[in-house]
This record gives C-alpha cells, structure tokens and sequence, in this order.
C-alpha cells in the first residue's frame, strides 16, 4: 500500500472504531463486547474489520480461548486509550459548562466591593464548585463597566447604578460613607465644627473613584470644603493614612466596619444626613450562564428572568 493510500484509510478511523477495539481487547471475546456496547456480534466485527482495513493490519489473532491482541494492535489501543480519555473530558468539560458546574466565572469589582465583600464570598463559592475557575478584575466602577461592556467580564459589582442601558442591573447591597479617624485625633475626642472641618488635612481617594466623587458631594452639603488633603489609590494605603492620626477620611462603611470594630479606626459625627448607597451587580442579558446564575446564588441573589431592571 502506498503512503498515500495509507493517509486515506487513517483519516477515516473513527470514535466508535476505537470504542470497539477498545472494549474488545478488555474482554477478548467479540460476543461480551458486543453485550457491553449494545451492538450485535456482527456489527462489532464488521467495525473490527474496518479498523484493520483502514490501518491496512490485523489487531486480533484468534486462538482457542478468545482473541489475543496484536503488537500492532496494543499500539492502536494506546492511542484508542488517549484519544477517548480526552473525548471524555471534552463532554465533561461542556456538560460542567452547560449546567454552572465548569469553566471559567470573570468577575469584576469596584474597591469597596472587591476588597471587602467578595473577597470573603469568592473562597466560600469555591468550595462550593472547586471545578469553576474565577477570576476578580478590581478597578474603579467607571473602569469595571466598561470591561463588562466590552465582554471582558461576565459580572461585575460596582458602587453605582450603571450608566448603560445595555446592561442589566441588581441593587445589591446597602452601604453608606462615614467619617473616620484615629483614635488618636482630636476630633475623636470632641466634636469637631464645620470651621474645623474645612481646616483639617483629609485622606481621599483618587481622582475619579466613585467613594471620592460621592465623599466631596456630602462634604459640600454640609458647607466643608477641603483645602488640605493627601490623596491615596488604595484603601489599604488610605486606611493605615488615617489610622496613622495624619488627616481625616470619608470611607464606604464596610471597607472600615472591621477596624471600628478593632478599635483601630473610630467614626466621627459631623450632623449630616447621609444617605443609603447600594452595591449593584451588573451584566449583559446574553451573559446570564448557569455560572454567573450560580455565584449570584451564593451572594443570596435569586434572579427572576422576567423581572425588569433594579429588581
């Protein structure tokens, strides 16, 4: 036979061909083969046969007790065994994708709700669907929309309502800013008055974050203005400025719940009114996959398809 010939007969070997040698090799009979398979005796070894036609050479001797493989034959059978091994894992792999259970979960989030509310979900999710690989994309709001716009992300959870009316939004979880301070400052030991505030050196967030937009606006409804302020990227760096006693600071209450409840940092009353503020979860409708149905689960989100926006 010529190379090319043989070329042929290889490109046409098929998925039930191996099955077949497979499963006759284990067993060594045709006929508990064909009981395994579901097939009759005689398409078993007409599939056999094709095999064998196909690589142009015989994978089974026959002898007194049953079939005995060939060397040529143990050679196709650890193929057989490779290719329907990773066959296998291809159909697990997209069932797993099909219902929730496999695949890769991207997840975007603003500071607050990155750092300090789904840090603690994403390990509990985890072990939960140890087959789901996720992965947590942590930038500003306006940033993070953008991504899920983009198709970069298949859910995000940002500190406001998102501006595109592409995509579908949760009102998650309620928050709201406070003054901090340390323990150590003045003004934790006395009130301080709208003169004192305006006067004082302020930790802030940097330009363009949504907790720095949000904590000018409250500060301007109640007449303080800034004139003195350092300003930080991360609310680690932003927290240890004003646990150090150096300024005061305006921070989403849970990226500070655990420190007012240490001791290390310590809320100040300044007599403004301020309004609840909410996490909300966004995404894309055709991104809505049993993955993303399954971490929303485990925020304690129940999703009803036929609800409109902000439900």
């Amino acid at each position: 036979m010529s190379v090319r010939s043989a070329m042929r007969g290889v490109m046409h070997i098929t998925l039930k061909q191996l099955s077949v040698l497979k499963v006759v090799a284990e067993s060594g009979q045709i006929s508990k083969a064909a009981r395994q398979l579901h097939l009759s005796v005689p398409a078993v070894s007409m599939t056999l046969k094709e095999l064998e036609s196909s690589l142009d050479t015989r994978l089974f001797e026959r002898t007194s007790t049953g079939l005995v493989i060939t060397e040529s034959g143990n050679l196709v059978l650890v193929y057989a065994n490779t290719i329907l091994s990773k066959v296998n894992q291809l159909k697990k792999l997209f069932h797993e994708r099909a219902t929730g259970l496999g695949g890769t979960l991207r997840i975007g989030a603003n500071k607050t709700s990155g750092n300090y509310v789904l840090s603690k979900r994403l390990p509990y999710f985890k072990t939960l669907y140890p087959s789901i690989d996720v992965s947590l994309k942590i930038l500003s709001s306006t940033a993070i929309e953008d991504m899920v716009m983009k198709n970069e992300l298949d859910l995000a959870v940002i500190g406001n309502m998102p501006t595109s009316h592409e995509l579908e939004y949760i009102q998650w979880r309620s928050d709201r800013l406070c003054m901090v301070a340390s323990p150590s400052h003045k003004f934790a030991r006395r009130k301080p008055t709208v003169s004192d505030l305006c006067s004082a050196t302020w930790i802030m967030d940097e330009q363009g974050s949504n907790t720095r937009t949000q904590a000018l606006s409250l500060l301007r409804s109640a007449d303080i203005h800034i004139h003195d302020e350092i300003i930080m990227n991360t609310m680690g760096a932003l927290k240890r400025g004003i646990g150090t006693g150096l300024g005061l600071g305006i921070l989403p209450l849970l990226s500070v719940d655990a420190e007012l409840e240490r001791g290390d940092l310590q809320e100040i009353d300044f007599d403004v009114e301020t309004d609840p503020r909410y996490l909300y979860i966004i995404y894309k409708p055709h991104q809505f996959t049993p993955l993303v149905e399954k971490f929303l689960k485990c925020c304690d989100v129940e999703i009803d398809r036929n609800q409109s926006n902000g439900t």
